[in-house]
């Protein structure tokens, strides 16, 4: 008689694929997705990541070579030095972890490779979390809840974020009108100086915010360092509910997405089923670039 078996569920389909994919390649198809959606700008680095990414898709087997991440790390070096005083922090990062990538795409062993990713992204995990900590307590403009008040006020990217927890969209309005009038030469102000619009809804949210930041920057940053399951194993748990919570108020999808490299490299060498919690990261960071900010503002 022919013994019937039981249809295998997606979610063991998909933990069996996780399993089996070599990280090597998983880094460098998520590492070049980073540099051709949201590298630089600039138009020799822009195109180089278009042509790199033409050639992979035509030979696959190049996603690998080193010389082809050389030249990325190349071009994008050179896209930072262009614009080093305005970049963004997490421009640096991308520039820093595509040489690593070259250097894991030009050593031949496949465990060697895989050490050179995983040690340089739990170091930049620690250091990221840990310098920016540092940074914000030796800021009294941050520990004050300054920083966030006033990107409650003036920052556009926040706008919808404090309408949707219950700021009054109509203050922020006010203090964008006020800004807008200490920037114009018609105007004259004693001092140069003007008292923006808020209330207590703004300066706790903006306070809530503060110590949420620094807080669980602080254990990312930490529970990195010992190297063992354990603290590496809270790490990834507080590191996805940063990402899952950081970027859909903050748009900084580039950065989001370099986070999900780094935790999911360390996770895929330690902790199988954890990359797929990061599979959903990726995921997350692409949705939250749809318009609900507009939606939100509508409401």
């Amino acid at each position: 008689m022919q013994r019937l078996s039981m249809p295998t569920p997606w979610f063991d389909k998909l933990a069996a694929g996780a399993l089996r994919a070599p990280l090597i390649d998983a880094a460098a198809a998520l590492s070049l997705f980073l540099v051709a959606v949201w590298g630089f700008d600039k138009p020799l680095a822009r195109f180089a990541g278009q042509v790199v990414l033409l050639v992979v898709l035509l030979r696959p087997e190049l996603l690998k070579n080193g010389l082809l991440w050389a030249v990325l790390a190349s071009v994008s070096s050179v896209a930072l030095v262009q614009d080093w005083s305005s970049a963004d922090n997490h421009k640096y990062l991308l520039v820093y972890w595509l040489w690593i990538m070259t250097m894991a795409t030009s050593v031949r062993d496949a465990q060697t490779a895989e050490a050179v990713l995983t040690w340089h992204a739990r170091f930049f995990l620690m250091f990221v979390f840990l310098v920016a900590a540092c940074q914000k307590l030796s800021s009294p403009t941050y520990m004050s809840g300054e920083m966030f008040e006033l990107k409650l006020l003036l920052d556009e990217r926040f706008k919808a974020f404090g309408h949707l927890l219950g700021f009054d969209k109509s203050i922020a309005d006010a203090a964008r009108l006020t800004i807008a009038k200490l920037k114009s030469p018609l105007n004259e102000f004693e001092g140069n100086a003007v008292l923006l619009p808020a209330n207590d809804l703004s300066r706790t949210l903006a306070l809530l915010i503060t110590w949420y930041d620094l807080l669980v920057q602080i254990a990312i940053g930490l529970l990195f360092v010992p190297a063992r399951k354990l603290t590496d194993r809270m790490g990834h748990l507080v590191l996805l509910f940063f990402i899952f919570t950081t970027y859909l108020p903050a748009p900084v999808f580039g950065f989001g997405w370099t986070l999900c490299i780094y935790g999911f490299t360390i996770a895929r060498a330690c902790f199988p089923l954890l990359s797929l919690a990061y599979a959903a990261a990726f995921v997350a960071v692409l949705a939250y670039q749809a318009p609900w900010r507009e939606w939100v503002l509508t409401w």
